[in-house]
């Protein structure tokens, strides 16, 4: 009995885990021709669209589908627009259970968020508005909302409204955002999972994702990823009015509402015009109306789902198509003409033929060349960036019986990517590809591994050509390196750099060095100002720095806050600072600290005497040990609420080192908190030697020349700190200075230029020396 029992448990199991696909027909036995849909193939192959997937529903059942090699029907596919479409169908859910309508005010969801004067025309939208793309806005504010803000909700509300909602279309992706926050704001639940018990589970869709924006929401506009067949069954659940399986899955009425025309994209468009175009054919909720009585969602570079009630058909096609007007014109082509009104005669010549068809369907492979001369040279070397931001670190290829791995780092991590010499190799990579929308925060984050297939040819002796198609994405990234002598240009190639001038990374090669001298590049007083903050995380992204002290206490610490969480993989440490040393600009200590204050409430200029402000300094006043911990816990516990990350604490103008009994305080204090005190005899603790050069009344060019000098001292085995203040030469730098060091904003300015420098970076490339952090020395010594 038991065995039975799990015979009956296993069995249901599996029927339980057999996906939900939808019935199969032959063309003919649907009224298609087949030899129509073979046309249509080949033309789709020839054309200059790059077709990923097609597939054709007739009378509700599948009677063509294909994949062109690497794609596969097993993959999700990045549906870009076509979300849209799924955003507006769980708004009908909503409706339906009776949680909105299509007549509410979008303010009414979001009183936390409103602006503080409403405008007439804010107050007046509704969500019909958002449905149909008239909210109001003069531009598309996409962009700058999805590419600036943590917050996209507050940031639509606050966009200006120049036109009556309702009265104008504006293709607006951040409307439909909106419509995945009102769905959110009511159900409690993101799009996706209120969509799971009420569309996706009764249509057998599974194992599909949907990006969030930085607060957690659908992105709605974008993101979707699904199957081929999962959009087929979208779309014939519309044509079926809802009805799936004997069951109204969704309203009939609301399937008509959602698919009806709602307003004109160009009103004034002539009738010659409309009748080449199927974006004039009116817009509806979340999908577009067709030529021929059709209506669609519709995603970028040519992800449809084509619904035509009149042939009782739907189509599917995904792609990579710059002119998706172009692949329009092909379908209505070769595929309209094939519907028939009755059952066609069975061809069995023509279906095996396009069974065959479609079997053989592929994207062509770079052609497999002879190796180059150079390549055993390069294999196994490094090639270390000297342009560009940390997002591309080194290069490093690997070749082996007809495979390339190459080795991508980045200031976070090595991707690893195989390339097959004339044959694609599959593989998964945590590297992101291109994208429509890249510029959106948090865009891609938390979504798996993406697979990809790679292929690799040799254009000419000099340049290998590296083809990785992204097969869950519309997107295929070229990526061509040209070698010369000891050096390399990596030039990243997509749809989205056609015709624009691209940034070309250069490297030269260089080897790990077993015991190389390490090197720590530390910015200084990051918070002291606005340009302060921008030239240290520019040394940052595009240079050598490594480590980031900030002073909590320095009126631009909130800024700073934002851009270090914006670049969550810098080492950061507070400054402590008991002093505001410039002139036209001050801070207060965070505690009472009366004997840390001057008269005005300020820091004192000053640590050490300086004739130039007597009695200025902490040391010319009666300072207390008491109120420097006081306000050394303060900072620390400011710093960690808001860079949790914090892993050391330096001194501001010597201020954790100036008295032995300053020193152990701090010491004590920094180890309570479980934080590493770098500065003055802690130095000793983690084995770190300053090293410097004479930076004094020198050129921009005689400073840089100082830098690589001084790298030549480096000793292998030991482990440096060189520290410096970056800034920027600009109104704001050179209003800050103190007597005695007038020249600020020229100073930081070329310790900016120095730590981005080309030639600096390729210095320390060729001379072997490795750059590391605090961090990484700590946690080394742990």
């Amino acid at each position: 009995m038991r065995k039975i029992f799990i015979l009956l448990f296993v069995s249901f199991q599996l029927l339980a885990q057999k996906p939900v696909v939808l019935p199969r027909s032959t063309p003919e036995a649907e009224g298609v021709s087949s030899e129509a849909i073979i046309n249509f193939l080949d033309a789709a192959s020839k054309s200059k669209h790059e077709f990923h997937s097609f597939m054709m529903l007739r009378h509700g059942k599948v009677v063509a589908e294909s994949w062109w090699n690497p794609y596969a029907n097993d993959l999700k596919h990045t549906m870009y627009s076509v979300s849209k479409s799924f955003t507006a169908t769980a708004i009908g859910f909503a409706v339906t259970e009776k949680k909105l309508s299509v007549d509410d005010k979008v303010i009414s969801f979001f009183p936390e968020d409103l602006p503080t004067q409403i405008s007439p025309y804010l107050a007046e939208l509704k969500i019909k508005d958002l449905l149909t793309m008239s909210v109001g806005h003069a531009t598309d504010p996409t962009g700058e909302i999805a590419g600036k803000n943590e917050n996209w909700v507050k940031a639509f509300l606050r966009t200006p409204i120049v036109n009556k909602p309702g009265s104008k279309f504006l293709y607006n992706s951040t409307a439909t955002y909106m419509l995945s926050a009102i769905v959110q704001k009511v159900t409690g639940q993101k799009v996706i999972d209120y969509l799971k018990p009420r569309l996706f589970d009764p249509l057998g869709i599974s194992g599909i994702d949907w990006e969030v924006d930085p607060k957690g929401i659908n992105t709605g506009g974008w993101g979707l990823r699904l199957k081929t067949e999962d959009m087929a069954k979208f779309g014939q659940l519309f044509l079926q009015k809802g009805m799936w399986k004997g069951k109204q899955v969704l309203p009939a009425s609301w399937v008509e509402e959602a698919s009806t025309m709602k307003i004109m994209q160009d009103p004034n468009a002539t009738q010659a015009k409309k009748d080449s175009s199927d974006w004039l054919q009116g817009y509806c909720y979340q999908m577009w109306r067709c030529r021929n009585n059709g209506f669609r969602g519709d995603g970028a570079n040519g992800q449809f789902i084509i619904v035509l009630p009149e042939q009782d058909a739907v189509i599917i096609v995904t792609a990579e198509a710059p002119d998706m007007q172009g692949e329009f014109n092909l379908l209505w082509k070769y595929l309209l003409p094939a519907f028939k009104a009755k059952k066609l005669p069975a061809n069995p010549t023509m279906l095996a033929k396009l069974k065959e068809k479609s079997a053989s369907l592929a994207l062509a492979i770079p052609n497999k060349s002879n190796s180059s001369g150079i390549e055993a040279k390069i294999s196994g070397k490094t090639f270390g960036m000297i342009t560009g931001d940390r997002s591309f670190e080194n290069i490093q290829f690997n070749f082996n019986d007809g495979v390339c791995k190459v080795a991508f780092k980045t200031d976070s991590t090595t991707h690893q990517i195989p390339f097959g010499a004339g044959k694609w190799e599959l593989s998964e990579t945590t590297k992101f590809g291109p994208y429509l929308v890249a510029g959106a925060k948090a865009n891609r984050v938390g979504l798996p591994a993406f697979k990809v297939a790679g292929s690799y040819t040799w254009k000419d002796e000099n340049t290998l050509v590296l083809t990785l198609r992204y097969i869950e994405s519309p997107h295929t990234e070229t990526i061509v390196c040209s070698f010369d002598s000891e050096s390399v240009s990596v030039d990243f190639q997509s749809i989205f750099t056609i015709n624009r001038k691209r940034s070309i990374s250069k490297g030269i090669l260089f080897s790990n060095k077993a015991n190389a001298p390490k090197l720590i590049v530390r910015g200084d007083d990051m918070g002291y100002s606005h340009s302060g903050n921008e030239a240290l995380i520019k040394s940052y992204r595009e240079g050598i720095e490594t480590s980031i002290e900030v002073i909590v206490a320095s009126p631009w610490f909130p800024e700073a806050v934002k851009l270090l969480a914006e670049n969550k993989t810098v080492d950061v440490g507070l400054h402590f600072a008991i002093t505001s040393e410039w002139d036209n600009v001050k801070w207060r200590p965070l505690t009472e600290a009366k004997s840390l204050r001057n008269e005005d409430g300020y820091f004192y200029p000053m640590l050490f005497h300086n004739n130039n402000y007597p009695k200025q300094a902490v040391l010319d006043n009666d300072w207390k040990l008491e109120d420097i911990e006081k306000e050394l816990r303060a900072q620390i516990e400011m710093a960690l609420k808001y860079i949790p990350r914090l892993s050391h604490v330096s001194g501001h103008m010597g201020s954790t080192g100036f008295t032995q009994e300053v020193k152990n305080m701090a010491r004590r204090v920094a180890k309570e908190y479980k934080l590493t005190m770098v500065d003055v005899d802690s130095m000793k603790d983690i084995n770190v030697a300053y090293t410097g050069f004479d930076f004094n009344n020198k050129s921009t060019e005689d400073r840089i020349e100082g830098f690589i000098a001084m790298l030549d001292k480096l000793e292998d085995g030991k482990t440096y700190v060189f520290v410096e203040h970056p800034g920027l030469d600009n109104d704001e730098l050179r209003a800050i200075y103190h007597i005695g060091y007038e020249d600020v904003a020229k100073g930081r300015q070329d310790v900016t230029t120095i730590f981005t420098s080309e030639k600096v970076k390729t210095a320390i490339l060729k001379k072997g020396i490795q750059l590391v952090s605090y961090k990484d020395v700590i946690e080394e010594k742990k």
